[in-house]
């Protein structure tokens, strides 16, 4: 594992100092010159320094983390298994229970940094000149797999619109369309315009994937023009299927539904 995945990593909470310490202390270091590899020496004194002087503290977000935790446990405890399944179905529900079950125990009692420490080992790792050297080095297509390697994370790269719109090129490019999904989910609530990647669906008449754009991200999107370009494709079947997905039906409004009933009524009949 990279430095830069090992960081991006950390600062988004899938591990914690004590896995950071590891990975960091087994990197690869054939893979970095002598010169970083005496700073990358010098970031792990830092990390542990502060971890051995700075505390833990629960925030928000570790809260908010536990509570989502047990709120699953509720889900799970309450979960029945129906009498119409067969034996072996009966079996499987069981055991993706219980495997399931033991996940979120296991993960309810994992030490994750947060507060005071979490904010000392952020500030010193993603100011490190060998990770902010490796991260402007990426090229557009690497930068958007690197992104994109998770459906959402809570601290993303900070990108301008431009280099938004540069990755939403690459991926078009690519026909990524999983990535570009992906990379606009990351992004949700972050002012970046999406449009591009919804006409890029759209073009592609790609129902599954401009669904999951509108179902994920819809805060963030103009549901009145998407409607308008959706409909101006003339695709019947296409606009039937993105109008008939159930789990979008709580998202368009009353009256974007009507508009879409009658334009195929209309349109349909002549």
């Amino acid at each position: 594992m990279d430095l830069v995945n090992i960081i991006y990593r950390y600062v988004n909470r899938f591990i914690n100092s004590e896995e950071l310490i590891h990975n960091l202390e087994n990197l690869d270091k054939k893979n970095f010159s002598k010169e970083e590899n005496s700073k990358i020496k010098k970031l792990i004194e830092e990390v542990k320094e502060i971890v051995k002087t700075v505390p833990i503290k629960i925030d928000q977000i570790e809260i908010n983390r536990l509570t989502m935790i047990n709120r699953l446990l509720d889900a799970l405890d309450e979960a029945k298994i129906s009498d119409n399944m067969d034996e072996n179905k009966k079996e499987e529900t069981r055991n993706f229970i219980q495997k399931r079950r033991k996940s979120l125990l296991e993960d309810q009692e994992k030490v994750r940094d947060s507060g005071p420490r979490y904010e000392a080992l952020y500030d010193c790792l993603v100011e490190n000149e060998v990770y902010t050297k490796y991260c402007q080095n990426m090229n557009a297509l690497e930068l958007l797999e690197f992104i994109t390697q998770f459906i959402s994370v809570p601290v993303t790269p900070k990108i301008d619109q431009e280099t938004f719109d540069d990755l939403v090129k690459v991926g078009i490019k690519e026909d990524k369309r999983e990535s570009l999904w992906r990379l606009a989910m990351n992004y949700n609530d972050k002012n970046k315009d999406f449009s591009k990647i919804e006409d890029y669906f759209i073009e592609k008449r790609d129902n599954y994937y401009l669904a999951e754009l509108i179902s994920g991200v819809n805060e963030d999107l103009d549901l009145d023009h998407l409607i308008e370009k959706v409909s101006n494709t003339n695709d019947f079947d296409f606009i039937k299927k993105l109008a008939n997905t159930d789990y979008l039906q709580d998202i368009f409004s009353k009256n974007q539904k009507e508009y879409v009933k009658n334009f195929l009524k209309e349109n349909e009949a002549k």
